[in-house]
């Protein structure tokens, strides 16, 4: 029993623990934990002031509208007056119509075959009675019309002189009764008076008493509606008639309007004015409604907050990091609007820190989520500051100006700089608001100053807080990636110590990538950064790489499948090396993903054609991967390849040059290398024009001096190719080949 229990229990933890690592559930619940932090300090920022009345009750005060608003309950009361008098939207039965006529030509149908069986019967009298025929013919079924007449009117039809009569009813009813019927509107409601109405017209056609009775019979059991009332579109048109009466005859209460003096009677619309205006105490306890209402507005901001980096920054919203660090960036930012209110209340909108969000968020982020998540806080904290114009037009725009100016900011100069800006534009508003409210110049420059103080202040402490959050939240920013750059960073040291072949190599690499990425709309200094970092991994083994071989090579004297193992490791050794020296994520990734997927083509042939009659597993010579899973790390992966290539060609002519680059990524694109990241072909070609702006000025032509002439151009690995042409291969395959994955091992 016991060992049963541990088993559940086991598996219960097991099952919290899946439920606690799924991505989804991390989400909800930064989204949950940040929606009620805020609304705490929202809920406990906002409350007017209240009055203890009930319906009917007499106010014992004069009680002012704070704001402008509508008399719901009576604009309401006057539309649901006038929308009496729409008429229902009514919907034709298109097939009810022609079902009647093919009933009306069923039944005589029906009653002349019936005719032409019965009537030789009864007039050879054979002693059966009508009924006795009909019931043998069994018309309950077949012309149900006529099993409801009476037995005289049965006999009636079922004589051979009121042929005609029979006759002329059916062209009466077919040629002019159904025509006028299929222009009237039948319902269910009017189907009676309709029926009546069509009887008499029969009536006063039909001399025959017997054939206005068949006839009764006949159209009581053929009519049907052709109409119906749409009741979802006559709502739909009576509800559209409300909204637009609304709009235009709206019962309003205007700011400062007294709408309830002195002994009036509390109305249901004035108390629904005062319920709604927030100045109505219906309990002693808390303002349920209240908080019900400013928890809702907060929660469709959070949804639409959710809804929009969905929908336009999908690496965001599945960022368990970036959603951490929006979140926390909003909760401070509220938490600093909230203690301001409580500390100077009088002057809170103008002072107010709020600018610090849109500054982070552009710089970790983009501008895109820095506009976005400042009008979530704007409307947020426009909750406490209510009826305050100036702090929403305030907000909204410097908060957008100070997202541009603080986006790819790649020097703390430049954000500071921001902080004048944006102090500068606070005052613009205030004084521009202050004009339109009428307030005298004292107050506007009071407040202008205040506001401007507001923007230098934000900005100082969101320089302050950067390095924290970028080492609490593992982000980048263009100022991390400038330090990182700095070559006196400990790993960049021991790189051009250790390895110095793979340092000059790395630069190269950085050269191409940045202008590569930027040409394509990607993050040039990461792509540039993390080409620098990218090959840190050789550190481990520097002398099993070819850039870092002064002597012999190691290779040499090893099998192809340890060369192989020896060669790919470099990627995790780089990880493991970017960990203890605290590289970003960024960074980690283009280390781990530089290579891909890609088969180290060299020792992959060397194995084959050294393994004779043993099989040799292809990607037993491939790197782990992944395969680049962004822009920047496919732009390094393609500018590592590229480099050591063109490096190893004989010949550096531009076209030659221009050639190799295109083939090399035309064959990772081939191989499948290029699938996982966003890159289109268009930016393959921008990529392959930008490393050919790069590497054509650096192998531009040289002047040939004569005593060189006599030399050899024919490179070390160039002998290897002739060599291995004399085996049979083709120079340019290995060479391809040799790009693919080991040029830097074998040049």
């Amino acid at each position: 029993m016991a060992e049963k229990k541990e088993k559940k229990d086991k598996k219960r933890f097991q099952k919290i623990g899946q439920v606690i690592r799924n991505t989804t559930f991390q989400r909800i619940l930064i989204g949950i934990v940040s929606l009620i932090l805020v609304f705490i300090m929202i809920s406990n920022g906002a409350a007017p002031r209240k009055y203890k009345l009930t319906l009917g009750m007499a106010s014992g005060f004069d009680i002012r509208a704070p704001r402008d608003i509508e008399n719901t309950m009576k604009t309401e009361e006057l539309a649901l007056e006038r929308v009496k008098e729409i008429p229902p939207v009514i919907r034709e039965l298109e097939q009810a119509n022609t079902q009647m006529l093919g009933n009306i030509y069923d039944f005589f149908d029906t009653l002349d075959n019936l005719r032409a069986r019965i009537i030789p019967v009864i007039e050879a009298d054979t002693g059966m009675s009508v009924a006795e025929l009909l019931k043998q013919e069994n018309v309950n079924t077949t012309i149900p019309i006529l099993a409801k007449m009476p037995e005289e009117l049965q006999n009636y039809l079922l004589k051979r002189d009121s042929q005609s009569d029979i006759k002329q009813l059916k062209e009466l009813l077919i040629k002019q009764i159904m025509p006028k019927l299929s222009s009237t509107v039948i319902t269910e409601d009017n189907l009676s008076e309709v029926l009546e109405d069509f009887i008499g017209k029969i009536e006063e056609k039909t001399p025959s008493v017997e054939m206005q009775q068949v006839a009764r019979y006949i159209l009581s059991g053929v009519l049907i509606p052709n109409s119906m009332v749409d009741e979802l579109a006559t709502q739909e048109r009576m509800n559209d008639f409300i909204e637009a009466y609304k709009l235009e005859n709206p019962v309003m209460i205007y700011k400062n309007e007294r709408f309830i003096r002195k002994e009036d009677i509390i109305t249901a619309d004035k108390l629904d004015v005062l319920r709604r205006l927030g100045m109505l105490d219906e309990q002693t306890g808390p303002d349920y409604l209240f908080l019900v209402s400013v928890f809702s507005v907060l929660l469709m901001l959070w949804i639409i907050l959710a809804l929009f980096l969905r929908q336009f920054s999908r690496k965001t919203f599945e960022s368990r990091n970036e959603l951490l660090l929006i979140a926390s960036i909003i909760v401070l930012t509220v938490f600093l609007a909230f203690m301001t209110k409580e500390i100077m209340p009088e002057y809170s909108p103008y002072i107010t820190l709020g600018f610090i969000a849109p500054v982070l968020i552009a710089i970790f982020l983009n501008i895109q989520i820095a506009v976005a998540v400042n009008l979530v806080i704007t409307l947020s904290v426009s909750l406490i500051f209510r009826d305050n114009l100036i702090f929403i037009v305030m907000f909204v725009i410097s908060g957008t100006i100070a997202s541009f100016l603080s986006a790819n900011a790649d020097q703390r100069r430049k954000i500071s700089l921001s902080g004048v800006i944006i102090g500068a534009v606070n005052i613009l508003m205030v004084a521009c608001i202050g004009i339109i409210e009428k307030k005298d110049w004292i107050t506007i420059l009071y407040e202008g100053g205040l506001a401007f103080l507001s923007g230098i202040l934000s900005v100082i402490l969101a320089i302050g807080i950067l390095p924290f959050f970028e080492g609490i939240f593992n982000m980048i920013t263009p100022l991390k990636l400038l330090e990182l750059a700095d070559p006196n960073h400990p790993l960049l040291k021991r790189l051009l110590m250790e390895a110095p072949g793979t340092y000059h190599h790395s630069l190269m690499v950085g050269n191409l990538a940045e202008v590569a990425a930027r040409e394509i709309g990607g993050n040039a200094l990461l792509a540039r950064v993390g080409a620098y970092f990218h090959d840190v991994g050789k550190l481990k083994r520097p002398n099993f790489f070819k850039e870092n071989q002064m002597s012999e090579n190691p290779h040499d004297r090893i099998t192809p499948n340890l060369s192989t193992l020896v060669i790919t490791s470099h990627t995790k050794d780089g990880e493991q090396l970017a960990l203890k020296y605290k590289l970003p994520r960024a960074i980690r990734d283009i280390i781990v993903q530089h290579h891909g997927t890609t088969l180290v083509a060299y020792f992959y042939h060397k194995a084959k054609q050294g393994e004779k009659g043993v099989e040799v597993k292809e990607s037993n010579f491939r790197y782990e991967g992944p395969k680049p899973q962004s822009k920047e790390a496919a732009v390094v992966l393609l500018a590592d390849s590229v480099e050591a290539a063109v490096r190893s060609l004989p010949d550096k002519t531009k076209g030659k040059i221009e050639g190799l680059i295109r083939k090399i990524i035309k064959d990772k694109l081939d191989d499948g290398q290029l699938d996982n990241c966003d890159l289109t072909l268009n930016d393959m070609n921008e990529i392959a024009n930008a490393f050919m702006t790069v590497l054509s000025g650096f192998f531009h032509e040289r002047t040939e001096y004569p005593e060189l002439e006599k030399k050899t151009r024919l490179s070390e690995l160039d002998k290897y190719y002739a060599a291995a042409d004399e085996n049979g291969d083709k120079e340019s395959e290995n060479r391809n080949e040799n790009e693919n994955g080991n040029s830097k091992q074998t040049e």
